[in-house]
C-alpha cells in the first residue's frame, strides 16, 4: 500500500506541475509582481503611520496566522475503482495514508511561512510580541494544521465524524485568546502536540474504513483544485456543468430575432458556462482589490488595464468553443464573421466590468479630475482591446 501511495503521489505531482507551468505564465507572473509590490508598498506606508500596542493588534495577528488552516485538505488520491479492488486492504490503509498526510502538509506549510513572514514586522513592532513567542505561535498553527489533517483522516472511518468547521472555530478562538498573552503560546503548542501524539497512536485500523465517504471527499477536493487550474487553462479532467442562471436572464436581449446564431451562443455561454462567468467575476474582483490596495490613480489605472487585457485574452477560446459540437458543424450558418459576433457579445461584459471598477475607484480613491481622466482612459483602453486586439487574435485562430 505504501508503494501504491508513492506511485499515486508521483503521478499527482506530475499532473500538478503540468498545470502549474500553464497557470504561472508570463501574464500571471507579471500580475502577481504588480499585486505583491502594491501590497508591500501599502504595507510599508501603513506601518509608518500606524499607532503601537492597540488592544486588537495581537488577536489580529492570531487571526492572520489562523488563515492558512483554511487552505488544503487531506489528499488521499482514492479512485472510485478502489471500492472494489482495494476493499480487502482496510488493515493496511494506515501505511497508505501516512505519506498522503505528509504530502497534504506541503501547500499549507508554504502558505503559513509566507503569512508569518509578511506579518512579522507588524507582530513584533506594532503588536509588541516577542520573537520567541511569535515562533511558538507559528509552530502552534503548524501543529493545529497537522491535527486538522489527522482529524480528516480519522473521519474516513465509520462512526468517526468530527466537524472540521467546529474544529477550525476552536483553533481560531484558541489562537485569538492566546495572543492576548503571547507567553501562553508555548503551553498551547504543547497541548496541540499532545493532541497530535494521541491521534497518531490511536489505532485507526480498529474501525472499518468508509470507502464511499473517502472517495466522495477526494472527488470534492479534486474539483476544487481543477476549478482553480481552470481559471487559467483548460483542464481535461474537469467536468464542466453548464446550466441556466435565471437571475442573469435580464442581461440577455428579449428580441431573439435581432441575434444571429453566433451572438445567441456567445451571450449564453458567457453567462451559463461556469468557466467564463467565474473568470469574469474573479478578474473584476481582482481589479477592485488591487485598486483598493494601491490607493493611487496611476497604479490603479495601469493594473486595471492589465486586468481588462487578461480578461479578454482568456476569453478568446470562446470563439471556437462549439466547434466540437456536431449540431453546430452541420448547421448552415456563416462562420466568417464570428469574431465580430464575439466582440458584440463581450461588449456588455466589458462595459459592466468598467462600470464596477469605476464605482470602486469613486469609493476607495480620492475624487479629483485625475480620477475621471483615468476612468476615460480605462474605457478607451477596453474599447481598443475589444475592437482591435480581439478580432486580430480571432483571425489568427482560423
Amino acid at each position: 500500500m505504501r508503494d501504491l501511495a508513492k506511485r499515486r503521489l508521483q503521478e499527482n505531482l506530475s499532473q500538478s506541475l503540468k498545470y502549474l507551468v500553464l497557470v504561472f505564465n508570463d501574464f500571471f507572473i507579471l500580475a502577481l509582481i504588480f499585486l505583491f509590490g502594491a501590497l508591500m508598498f501599502w504595507y510599508a506606508q501603513a506601518m509608518k503611520s500606524m499607532p503601537e500596542s492597540l488592544w486588537y493588534y495581537r488577536p489580529l495577528v492570531g487571526i492572520l496566522l489562523w488563515l492558512p488552516l483554511l487552505i488544503g485538505k487531506l489528499v488521499t488520491l482514492l479512485k472510485p475503482a478502489d471500492l472494489q479492488f482495494l476493499l480487502p486492504e482496510d488493515e493496511n490503509l494506515a501505511s497508505y495514508l501516512q505519506p498522503m498526510l505528509i504530502y497534504s502538509l506541503i501547500v499549507p506549510t508554504i502558505c503559513l511561512v509566507l503569512m508569518a513572514g509578511i506579518i512579522f514586522p507588524f507582530a513584533t513592532i506594532k503588536a509588541k510580541i516577542g520573537l520567541l513567542d511569535y515562533i511558538f505561535a507559528v509552530f502552534a498553527v503548524f501543529l493545529a494544521k497537522v491535527l486538522q489533517l489527522k482529524v480528516m483522516e480519522y473521519n474516513l472511518y465509520f462512526n468517526r465524524k468530527i466537524s472540521i468547521l467546529i474544529l477550525n472555530i476552536l483553533f481560531l478562538l484558541l489562537l485569538g485568546w492566546g495572543m492576548f498573552k503571547p507567553q501562553s503560546m508555548i503551553i498551547i503548542a504543547i497541548l496541540l502536540a499532545a493532541a497530535v501524539f494521541i491521534l497518531v497512536l490511536n489505532p485507526l485500523h480498529a474501525a472499518l474504513f468508509d470507502w464511499q465517504y473517502a472517495v466522495g471527499q477526494e472527488e470534492k477536493r479534486k474539483n476544487v483544485v481543477y476549478n482553480a487550474f481552470s481559471m487559467f487553462t483548460d483542464v481535461k479532467e474537469r467536468q464542466t456543468n453548464i446550466k441556466r442562471r435565471k437571475y442573469l436572464d435580464f442581461l440577455l436581449p428579449k428580441n431573439l430575432a435581432s441575434e444571429n446564431p453566433h451572438k445567441f451562443l456567445y451571450r449564453r455561454s458567457e453567462l451559463r458556462n461556469p468557466e467564463n462567468i467565474n473568470l469574469i467575476v474573479r478578474m473584476t474582483a481582482f481589479a477592485v482589490l488591487i485598486s483598493w490596495l494601491v490607493q493611487n490613480w496611476v497604479w490603479a489605472l495601469c493594473l486595471s488595464c492589465l486586468v481588462v487585457f487578461l480578461t479578454i485574452y482568456q476569453l478568446i477560446p470562446m470563439v471556437d468553443e462549439f466547434d466540437n459540437n456536431i449540431m453546430y458543424r452541420v448547421y448552415p450558418i456563416e462562420r466568417t464573421n464570428r469574431g465580430l459576433d464575439l466582440v458584440s457579445a463581450l461588449a456588455g461584459i466589458l462595459l459592466a466590468q468598467w462600470l464596477i471598477i469605476s464605482i470602486s475607484w469613486l469609493i476607495t480613491l480620492p475624487i479629483n479630475l485625475h480620477l475621471f481622466v483615468a476612468m476615460g482612459c480605462l474605457v478607451v483602453f477596453s474599447w481598443g482591446v475589444l475592437r482591435l486586439y480581439l478580432p486580430a487574435k480571432v483571425k489568427k485562430r482560423k
